[in-house]
């Protein structure tokens, strides 16, 4: 009689254990829910393609918060910026290039946050100097070098937006999905 006492007096100290335990795993769980492994980013990507830029956008920042030092934070700060040009954001725009600019200025996708950074300033004739430096930036060596021989480049998105450019002698062409999006002159 006293074991069958004893076994009950410990059996709802496990209860309230295994309870506890299935509560922490839940929540570590559901907290993870965004983090990907290196190998299905791919995967991630095509999800987001097929989803609204808005959802998109919203899962992107999720796994930027999840993953934090990615090596595609270039890559998502790029659409984030895609997606504030879109809805006409141009302040947060600009905050995204300038990152991709700085933290990946060689990266497959510097020229095109340079050719979205100088449509922007453009809109605002008020800073000639900053149009100034980034049409400078534009026919400098450095920039195109990353071309190699080709005088063209391409770059897909995240948020597949197809980018074309074009290095003319006297002229540089931006194009967004077949679309003539900025053409720059010395």
């Amino acid at each position: 009689m006293k074991y069958i006492q004893e076994k009950q007096a410990k059996h709802p100290l496990r209860l309230i254990v295994k309870l506890i335990l299935c509560v922490m795993l839940s929540v570590f769980i559901s907290s993870c829910a965004t983090l990907i492994p290196a190998g299905d980013f791919n995967a991630f990507i095509k999800d987001i393609r097929k989803e609204s830029p808005d959802f998109a956008f919203m899962r992107l920042s999720a796994y930027l918060r999840d993953n934090p030092g990615s090596a595609h934070t270039c890559e998502i700060r790029f659409a984030f910026a895609e997606y504030y040009f879109q809805i006409k954001n141009y302040y947060d725009a600009f905050d995204e290039l300038q990152y991709c600019i700085e933290n990946d200025p060689k990266g497959k996708n510097a020229v095109f946050a340079y050719a979205m950074l100088y449509k922007i300033i453009s809109e605002y004739p008020n800073d000639a100097e900053a149009l100034l430096k980034l049409k400078e930036r534009f026919f400098s060596k450095s920039l195109f070098l990353v071309f190699s021989d080709s005088k063209t480049k391409s770059y897909t998105s995240i948020l597949n937006n197809r980018y074309d450019v074009v290095d003319y002698v006297d002229k540089i062409e931006v194009f967004k999905n077949n679309e003539a999006f900025l053409e720059v002159r010395p």
